[in-house]
């Protein structure tokens, strides 16, 4: 039995350096150069993005009522949807709203006007209880 150092292969040097390195540099997989974060109060505003900027987009919401926030309109080859959207309760207590966050990434030049209405599904014939809209230029 061999209870002495074991040789360290210069090629297992190399893998872990490269590992090390592809870590530190995040692998390669940058994210957007800018995030545009807007609210219910930039409702009606009008945002200008360079392609491969993120939009977040967080109005309140609470579920238990029914009225969710969903699109209604959006140039998906401007500006696409990146993940489902995600909700996030405010409290533990019955009944409590939260917020929805809406995310998307400028795809490509051109204009999308996006619009989100808060309403439930069953009321299609009817005026949504509150509407977001905003207008996203895309540059190169």
């Amino acid at each position: 039995m061999f209870c002495g150092p074991r040789p360290v292969r210069l090629s297992s040097v190399f893998a872990l350096l490269f590992l090390l390195l592809a870590a530190a540099c995040g692998g390669g997989t940058a994210g957007p150069e800018n995030v545009f974060i807007a609210d219910e109060a930039d409702s009606g505003q009008t945002v200008t993005m360079g392609v491969g900027d993120a939009l977040q987009i967080m109005l309140a919401e609470n579920q238990t009522t029914g009225y969710l926030w969903r699109v209604v309109t959006n140039d998906e080859a401007v500006l696409e949807s990146s993940e489902e959207p995600s909700y996030e309760v405010d409290s533990d207590a019955i009944g409590a709203g939260g917020v929805k966050t809406f995310m998307f990434r400028a795809a490509a030049p051109g204009t999308s006007v996006l619009r989100l209405v808060n309403a439930r599904d069953q009321d299609t014939a009817v005026e949504p209880s509150r509407v977001f809209e905003i207008t996203v230029q895309v540059v190169e």
